[in-house]
Formats: C-alpha cells, structure tokens, sequence
C-alpha cells in the first residue's frame, strides 16, 4: 500500500483542524494537502467506509480511496490505491499505535463485505437464502483456519436456514508454500462437484514448507486417493479464480487467515456466529 500520509504536506497536515470530523472533512482534508504537492494532481478521493473504533473510545476510523496522477521525473503516472486515517474531534492521526503490542491499529481494519461476496460460486455450505451470511477466506495450512473451517462447514450443513458459508481463498505462500496448490486443488475439486472433499483436505496433515508443488499434489493424492495432475490444478479458470480472490482480499484490507465476516461485518474474534446455534448445538 501506498502510504497516503507521506504524500501529504507535514506543515499543512499541522495546519488544519476539523471539528468532529465527517466524511466530507476527510476528503476535504485529503485533497488540501495532496493538492499542496506540486508533483501531484488529484484525480479523486473518497471514504470507502468509516469504522469506530472500540479502544482507544472516541476514535473513528476512515478508510480512504485516493486516485491521482504523479509526476516523478517528468514522467506521469497514476496511482491508485487506499489507505486509513484515524480522527477524534479536532485531530487527525496517520496512525494509532497500541503501546502494549507495539501494533498498528490499522491491521485490526478491514473493509465490510457487500452483496456480491455472497454467489453461487463461492456458496460452499447452506441456503443462499439463509438467515445469517458467512464469509471466509482462507489458507488450507493455517493452524487456525484449521480449527475454524471445520466448525463453519459443520454449521452450514447442519443448520443450512440458518447459515449460509461462502468461502474464497488467501493461501498465505509466504508462510505456507504448499498451501497454493492445495488452495488450486479444492477449487478444481470443487468446481467438479468434490467439494466433499474440503473438509478432508482440512483436516489432513501436509508439509506446509514443501515448495515442490508436484510432491504437494502427489502427497494429496496419495492421503485422500485422488489422481489430480498438475494440469488440472492449473487450468485458467482455477488460476483466475484463486486470483480473483486474492484481489478481493487485497482490496477489502485483509491482512492474514482466517478472516471472518458475519452478515457483513468483519467478525475479529470469529465468535458472532456462534450467537445463532441452537443453544443445544453450543
């Protein structure tokens, strides 16, 4: 990402004041000092989405979309990308620090999810028409997507009223490489009515570090007795997906697996859920 506060002007940036700052101050705020950059002409800023923050109280955060056109070395080009302000009253901060974790808050903000997460082609589990939506993305050899995707697939499918589950990848290579051919192998296997076999998949054991995505394939065909090729996990269509996906993820904020969202909502603690089983079922 492109960090928006370091194209800002400092001097400016101490200048200005807001008054219980709204969206429209943002924006406001945004351009006056983008526009004080000679280098640079704004094309277009706007607030994606505004999110109070629980801790520290009194603090909002906005999440802000910016296009404009840079002039680095008397060559233009366009820069399109996001980045979050967090505002309390009369003060805007390019970032909030916890003291105890030395994190940045802006990790803990992800975008909410609309209407069009919520098709066929990502429907794994439940009615469509289900009372409560669920959203998931996903690395099949993240420990924790391990012990959440199980529970999901068993709720969706024992209460599909009630729960509807549509799942999309973010295969973590960095910190699993194996887990991009698995991510490959379920969409192909999915998308040929195996979808069965997710949970499968979840619940057996791989070398995550393996880099060699021939051993991978060959070590899911041998656990779950399958004869997938290279071929197959790799045809456009599975490749397009995966990347649409990881987009999707990129542009929602994502930082890392699993990320849960309930009825919209980006669900931290991937708890909310848990509200709507049967009490008999908790």
């Amino acid at each position: 990402m492109l960090s928006m506060w370091r194209l800002l002007s400092v001097s400016l940036a101490a200048a200005v004041t807001l008054s219980a700052a709204t969206q429209k101050d943002i924006v406001r705020f945004v351009k006056k000092g983008l526009n004080s950059n000679e280098s640079i002409q704004v094309l277009n800023v706007k607030v994606l989405e505004e999110q109070p923050l629980q801790k520290p109280k009194g603090w909002d955060a906005f999440v802000v979309e910016f296009k404009l056109k840079v002039n680095k070395g008397g060559r233009e080009q366009i820069v399109k990308d996001r980045d979050i302000l967090f505002a309390s009253d009369r003060y805007v901060a390019p970032d909030l620090i916890d003291v105890k974790t030395n994190r940045s808050l802006k990790s803990q903000i992800i975008l909410s999810v609309d209407q069009s997460f919520y098709n066929k082609e990502h429907l794994l589990y439940g009615n469509p028409n289900a009372k409560h939506k669920i959203v998931i993305f996903s690395d099949p050899l993240c420990p924790f997507c391990r012990e959440v995707m199980p529970e999901l697939m068993r709720i969706a499918k024992r209460y599909p009223n009630t729960f509807a589950l549509y799942y999309y990848h973010l295969p973590l290579k960095s910190l699993h490489p194996a887990s991009v051919p698995l991510a490959k192998a379920i969409i192909f296997l999915k998308n040929n009515g195996r979808k069965d076999l997710i949970e499968k998949i979840y619940k057996t054991p791989f070398d995550y570090e393996e880099k060699d995505e021939a051993k991978v394939l060959q070590d899911l065909n041998r656990k779950l007795g399958l004869r997938l090729t290279l071929s197959d996990i790799n045809r456009p269509e599975v490749l397009q997906e995966l990347q649409a996906d990881m987009n999707k993820a990129r542009d929602l904020m994502i930082h890392g697996t699993p990320t849960v969202f309930v009825d919209g909502k980006y669900d931290k603690y991937r708890t909310k859920y848990k509200a709507y089983i049967p009490k008999s079922d908790r």
